[in-house]
């Protein structure tokens, strides 16, 4: 059986963290970025959503959504085909609070304790989805049920789609929807890309962060049909 996975995530409030951790974040987020110049981390938390600080804002966001020490989980969208090749049944684990992180990482351990003969398909899931879960558990303190398949190069157990199409070559690397473009496959919902995650939270609407995240999972599994019997 297939067990194909995505997450979304969201970046934690710079302004409740340590000193410690607002400066690292900082010095690592506005290093990266562009549009930082003579902003500097005070000025920036007295006010993060005055209109001069958009550019660094968007930075520092972006730097801790995808860094689970500084990130949060709010949804796991899961599909399998254990009723046939092709027939996908989903499933989402999908926060309405921050408060909610730990409960949806219990919940997906409770689904993969029985998956030791799974093979996973991912999309940079081995650099990106498991890790990110995994340490996101460890911070939280969410006890696992089993081992993740995070060895590289074994397919056979996760079949990483974007890091097989790139021989492994983090360099070769195409985003999701691109080959979903190349394959004439349509993305789901049409026009809405990872950036809106964040805004869609703060307004609430959860339902389209699920409905994003489960598409993701379709479009993951649709990709990997066409590409798997290439890799075997």
């Amino acid at each position: 059986m297939n067990f194909v996975l995505d997450i979304e995530t969201i970046p934690r409030d710079l302004r409740q963290e340590s000193r410690k951790l607002q400066e690292y974040v900082w010095e690592r987020a506005v290093r990266r970025g562009e549009g930082a110049a003579g902003h500097g981390l005070d000025e920036f938390l007295a006010d993060p959503g005055a209109p001069d600080h958009e550019p660094v804002r968007r930075e520092v966001e972006r730097y801790m959504a995808l860094r689970p020490e500084f990130g949060h989980v709010i949804c796991i969208g899961m599909g399998h085909d254990g009723r046939g090749r092709g027939d996908l049944e989903t499933k989402a684990l999908t926060a309405r609070s921050v408060d909610d992180e730990r409960a949806i990482l219990d919940a997906f351990w409770d689904v993969v304790r029985s998956g030791r003969e799974w093979r996973w398909v991912t999309y940079n899931g081995l650099a990106f989805d498991l890790p990110y879960l995994l340490r996101r558990s460890i911070y939280l303190g969410v006890p696992p049920t089993t081992g993740l398949p995070l060895r590289p190069f074994a397919s056979d157990s996760h079949f990483d789609v974007m890091r097989l199409l790139a021989n492994w070559e983090r360099a070769d690397a195409v985003r999701l929807e691109i080959v979903a473009e190349l394959l004439g496959l349509q993305k789901t919902p049409p026009g809405m890309e990872g950036s809106q995650v964040l805004g869609l939270w703060r307004a609430g609407r959860v339902d389209e962060i699920e409905a994003y995240c489960l598409g993701d999972v379709r479009l993951a599994y649709e990709i990997f049909l066409r590409v798997e019997p290439y890799f075997r």
